[in-house]
């Protein structure tokens, strides 16, 4: 390899490698408030279905009309393959009422805890799966419970 190209592989390296901690997975509690929870209205502007996080993109309209750009992280798209979600569980252009817990920085960012479609229906974190799971349990354990069937 001629040393020019391998200066400039070596500084592509280096560069990636400066990088890679900002794209690395973070912790919940050092980027978003645990302690604090927002609800957000607006209008869904693209659901992103995909690992490692799903993200919502929501147009939020302040007391003066003025529209800002907020972002929801949720967990991992196989997690919430498991809840039930799909890409169509939250569809662009429909109006939601997302609450989270805010980014510590003040940015316009939260971690989903629960969403609220137009027509009554919610989506919370966990989802249904969790009810489903115990349920199954406790009925697979009052059939151990149960006197054998003669």
């Amino acid at each position: 390899m001629k040393p020019k190209h391998l200066a400039s592989l070596v500084a592509a390296v280096l560069a990636a490698a400066a990088l890679a901690p900002a794209v690395a997975h973070h912790s919940f509690a050092a980027v978003y408030d645990g302690s604090k929870t927002v609800t957000l209205e607006g209008t869904v502007k693209e659901f992103k279905f995909v690992n490692p996080h799903a993200l919502v993109t929501i147009d939020v309209a302040d007391d003066k009309g003025a529209v800002q750009l907020w972002t929801v992280e949720f967990g991992g798209r196989l997690n919430l393959t498991n809840y039930g979600w799909t890409e169509t569980t939250i569809r662009p252009g429909e109006r939601v009422k997302i609450s989270g817990n805010p980014e510590r920085t003040g940015g316009a960012r939260i971690f989903f805890s629960k969403l609220v479609h137009a027509d009554g229906t919610e989506l919370v974190s966990g989802g249904d799966r969790l009810n489903a799971i115990e349920e199954d349990r406790r009925l697979r354990a009052a059939q151990r419970a149960a006197p054998p069937a003669k």
